[in-house]
């Protein structure tokens, strides 16, 4: 079994991995950046070590340093940057490190989008009409013109909503191949791109979770619907997807473990699908990492998805069985981000000044702040996740009602507004929307006015303790730091 764990992940995630390390008696080691002294995650591990790099590619020989210099035996990237690296991991297995996620190969061959569209066909699923090898940018009209505009333009290497633009014409399009090749090129270090028939709106994003071992064997933990997305990048996910019929759930299912086969995965990933209103799926792609919103999986499962990933990793055959596995009752996941709602949902940044969380049956929060923290701009801006599981979709909505009307978070606007919105959207309650709910998101005259004085409060406070008019400098960031005094052995920094 694997006894310390190097984590390269930040945020919740990092403190995902910490708590069930705990319960399976590993030691961790945090590998964080300056921006998150004193954050959770960091003073919860056992270990720490600062990371000054500021791009993936500096931070892999950090992270290969730091586990060397703390004797870890294992890497866990969670969903960080690095998490679809199969370069790194195969650097970590050179290194004598395990790394904890799917082999090198089944990343490279999933994370490759046009790869795995020829997987995918090859093992019988049906993909959406589009390229199957990259494209410079006359191939990319000449495929558009054949498969028909509209068309959405991706990044060979792309993902998390990054690397996509949708073209309605051919105008558009020279356009969206320039922005997706810069940003890919940046954000992914590969100008591949490709294009693909766009579906529309009125579709459903839908996935299946798969666990698979090294010993060939793997199950699926049924489906979540995420098709509530802003900006191409999922806010609200559930499991099971509601209203969906029954034969397309058991395709979906039967779909996702072929493709999983076809690849050889070996550890968690995500099987992802758009759905059309008939009930025709096509694969778009598969994640070879653990998801964002993998809680509502393991509260209607009962599977702790990062003990399997641990387990896998270390070599350990899989201990379920699809015969005995079932979701009970129904769990959804709203994403809490420093976002501000008045203000077209950019990011935000500050100093949290105050939080309280919700509490009661069915609650579970995965977070990432506490207070007196800085959210920074340099970072994604998901702060925490609030998850509700009830017996049925009804009683979660209910819960999910009660507990972001609790949730206060002081210092910099959120999404929660968004949230509130949608519980009282009928199609949302009604569990009947597609990829084009957000799209009808507006606030009232009262609400708006509500949520300006609010940030104004903010402002005006952020400004009073800190005496700047930018909360994430000055005094507020020594004066309001977490205290270091705790309850048990203070986790062992290291200086490099």
């Amino acid at each position: 079994m694997i006894r310390k764990v190097l984590l390269c992940c930040r945020g919740e995630i990092a403190m995902r991995f910490v708590r069930t390390c705990r319960e399976l008696g590993i030691d961790t080691v945090v590998n964080y950046p300056l921006e998150d002294e004193g954050a959770p995650y960091v003073m919860a591990a056992d270990e720490r070590v600062a990371m000054r790099a500021q791009s993936p590619a500096e931070a892999i020989p950090e992270v290969i340093a730091a586990a060397k210099l703390t004797n870890a035996d294992a890497v866990a990237p969670g969903y960080g940057p690095l998490a679809e690296n199969a370069d790194f991991a195969e650097l970590c297995a050179a290194q004598g490190l395990i790394f904890v996620g799917p082999s090198a190969s089944a990343i490279r061959l999933s994370g490759d989008k046009l790869k795995a569209r020829l997987t995918a066909e090859a093992a019988g699923l049906p993909v959406v009409p589009g390229a199957t090898m990259p494209a410079d940018a006359d191939s990319c009209v000449q495929a558009a013109r054949r498969i028909g505009f509209p068309v959405i333009v991706k990044a060979v290497l792309g993902g998390g909503g990054r690397g996509i633009r949708v073209a309605a014409d051919e105008g558009e399009l020279v356009g969206a191949l320039q922005d997706v090749r810069r940003e890919a090129q940046n954000a992914f270090g590969s100008a591949e791109i490709y294009v693909e028939r766009f579906l529309g709106e009125q579709v459903r994003h839908i996935e299946v979770q798969i666990l698979a071992d090294r010993h060939g064997r793997m199950v699926h933990l049924g489906d979540r619907e995420c098709s509530v997305q802003r900006r191409r990048q999922k806010v609200v996910e559930e499991a099971p997807a509601p209203n969906l019929d029954d034969e397309v759930r058991r395709g979906l299912h039967r779909a996702a473990l072929d493709m999983a086969k076809a690849i050889g995965y070996d550890n968690a990933g995500t099987v992802e699908f758009l759905v059309d209103p008939d009930g025709t799926f096509y694969f778009i792609e598969m994640n070879a990492r653990i998801q964002v919103e993998h809680p509502v999986t393991e509260s209607v499962y009962g599977v702790d998805i990062v003990d399997h990933m641990i387990r896998s990793a270390a070599g350990e055959p899989l201990s379920l069985d699809q015969k005995n596995l079932g979701a009970v009752g129904h769990a959804i996941e709203f994403r809490i981000c420093a976002e501000d709602p008045l203000g077209n949902f950019l990011p935000a940044a500050g100093a949290l000044t105050s939080y309280v969380v919700p509490e009661g049956p069915g609650v579970r929060i995965d977070s990432g702040i506490a207070s007196g923290a800085v959210q920074s701009p340099r970072f994604d801006s998901l702060c925490m996740k609030l998850i509700l599981h009830g017996r049925d979709r009804a009683q979660a909505l209910h819960r999910a009602s009660q507990a972001l009307r609790e949730l206060r978070i002081t210092g910099f606007p959120t999404n929660v507004p968004l949230h509130l919105w949608l519980l009282r959207h009928p199609n949302f309650v009604g569990g009947d929307y597609d990829l084009g709910i957000v799209g009808d998101f507006n606030l009232s005259g009262q609400e708006k006015s509500r949520i300006s004085t609010e940030l104004a409060v903010i402002a005006a406070l952020s400004t009073f303790l800190t005496g700047h008019e930018d909360p994430t400098s000055g005094p507020l960031q020594k004066d309001c730091a977490p205290s270091r005094w705790r309850l048990r052995n203070e986790p062992r920094s290291y200086t490099r």
